[in-house]
């Protein structure tokens, strides 16, 4: 009764979260502190109501691990300050337990399931951005081909070859997918995320978690290295503009992140049915 209840009390913070991240890029610390305090406060509970403390500490557990990775991620600017904390009360919500048992793999299958839905979800976030900003990717990319014209002639070549042993041996036909694609999907990434992911904004509607992309420099000299905004470099930029001495910086918005949260859970909570189709 438990497990159900923690299940549908993530599930639902999850979902709230990922469409406040997908709308306005933030999660409301409410909804994370919100499903930490509630998980480990069922856990408490149980704990005590069934003198059965493995409860609480299996909760504690995964709370340390998943923010420990998290504060890592954060602090080399891979992830917000909402990411890691949604994923700490992810950690106390699924635990892992002492001695090891086969509930003890959970968190490792959500961790692989997290790196697997990131892979996807981010392939699919960076065409979808090369859709809605087709002019200037288009554009960006045939200047990219003239940049590089010797190396696609090459990849283009090779490709028509393979495809020509494919079509004699079938053993090549993997292989068709990998030069001339693959340099397209490369160079498409690299023009996105340049030209799609950085933009100058006023210091004002900063707010912790941002990316600086670009130092940022007054009268010649660095205020700030490019780093992830904490709040006292907020304060320090704010008391610049409020003084006139700094408008704009330049930040990288990152991707959505926290619906790759709720599919690789619900990837989780549907593992036994996942793992039954992959034996068949």
């Amino acid at each position: 009764m438990i497990e159900v209840l923690i299940g549908v009390i993530a599930f639902v913070a999850l979902a709230a979260a990922s469409y406040c991240d997908l709308r306005t890029k933030e999660v409301p610390d409410w909804i994370s502190y919100g499903l930490l305090f509630s998980v480990l406060g069922i856990e408490l509970i149980a704990s005590i109501l069934s003198d059965n403390w493995w409860i609480i500490e299996s909760g504690v557990l995964g709370f340390t691990i998943l923010f420990l990775i998290g504060y890592l991620l954060y602090k080399l600017g891979q992830w917000g300050g909402g990411d890691t904390k949604l994923l700490m009360g992810l950690g106390a919500a699924i635990g892992i337990d002492l001695p090891f048992q086969a509930s003890s793999w959970e968190l490792l299958f959500f961790f692989f399931a997290l790196l697997f839905c990131g892979a996807v979800y981010g392939l699919g976030w960076v065409v979808y951005l090369a859709v809605i900003r087709r002019k200037i990717v288009f554009h960006k990319f045939r200047e990219e081909l003239q940049d590089y014209r010797l190396l696609h002639l090459i990849l283009a070549g090779t490709t028509i070859l393979i495809i020509v042993l494919a079509i004699i041996q079938r053993m090549f036909l993997p292989f068709v997918f990998f030069p001339l694609p693959f340099f397209y999907f490369f160079l498409l990434l690299g023009i996105v995320e340049k030209h799609c992911f950085y933009r100058s904004i006023s210091v004002e509607k900063l707010t912790e978690g941002d990316w600086l992309a670009k130092e940022v420099k007054v009268k010649g000299k660095i205020i700030l290295e490019h780093k992830t905004l904490e709040k006292n470099d907020l304060l320090k930029l704010n008391k610049l503009y409020k003084s006139s001495l700094l408008k704009e910086v330049m930040i990288k918005e990152g991707i959505p992140f926290v619906p790759c949260f709720l599919l690789a859970y619900i990837l989780l909570m549907f593992r036994t049915g996942i793992w039954n189709w992959m034996k068949f």
